[in-house]
């Protein structure tokens, strides 16, 4: 009767939040939908934060929380935080936001997504091109995701889910994503906020970040194959 109890409780709560991460999907879509219409458009933004709430802030930051986890770019929430906060308070809002994002789209593909997506990353069509990424993810956790954070090209919504369905070590993981995200939330924080400094920061930012993904890359690919050669 028990284990009947449980074959029937399962599938009921995985409905129940899929119900209620759709709702919630569904709210931040609406309550962002301006900012998200505008988000190139400083002037814009800076009239409508100025007729906002600070209860009504706190929602749109949240909404974007929850939005970020789903896929939609960092980058615009960050310039939206250029423009409300500044370019300094503003930087810390967004990584701070981004960051929260990140562990929630892993916590959730190590917990109550993790039954659903391992038997995926094991088939034989995904098994062969994510098991060298896993592997790295595993053995040299805090480097590979510091390289892919800095990196202007992946997706960060994939680098949480097989991050957190592969259970790699949830300190590693946040520190190395905290450090990555610092370039382009600054340098995006700083377009938003109008900063006259803008053109003396941007390029040293996008250089640094270049020059540290690259020595990440060659590093990890020469400890790979010493790791073969034993």
């Amino acid at each position: 009767m028990k284990n009947k109890y449980f074959q029937l409780n399962a599938p009921l709560s995985f409905f129940i939040g899929l119900v209620f991460i759709s709702v919630l999907c569904y709210l931040s879509l609406q309550l962002t939908s301006d900012v998200l219409a505008h988000s190139s458009d400083p002037s814009w933004l800076t009239s409508y934060i100025a007729k906002l709430s600070t209860r009504e802030v706190l929602l749109i930051l949240g909404a974007f929380v929850v939005l970020m986890t789903l896929g939609i770019p960092r980058q615009a929430v960050s310039f939206f935080c250029g423009v409300g906060f500044g370019a300094i308070e503003g930087s810390f809002v967004a990584l701070l936001l981004t960051c929260m994002s990140a562990s929630a789209a892993y916590l959730m593909a190590r917990g109550p997504l993790n039954k659903l997506l391992a038997p995926l990353i094991k088939t034989n069509g995904y098994a062969s091109k994510l098991l060298p990424l896993r592997e790295k993810l595993v053995d040299n956790s805090f480097r590979t995701v510091l390289m892919v954070r800095l990196f202007p090209i992946g997706s960060n919504v994939a680098t949480n889910v097989i991050a957190g369905a592969c259970r790699v070590p949830f300190i590693p993981f946040i520190t190395a994503s905290t450090l990555g995200f610092v370039p382009q939330t600054v340098l995006f924080s700083l377009l938003g906020s109008g900063s006259r400094y803008i053109s003396t920061v941007e390029q040293p930012i996008h250089i640094a970040g270049l020059v540290i993904s690259v020595f990440l890359i060659l590093s990890l690919s020469r400890y790979t194959r010493k790791e073969q050669a034993q």
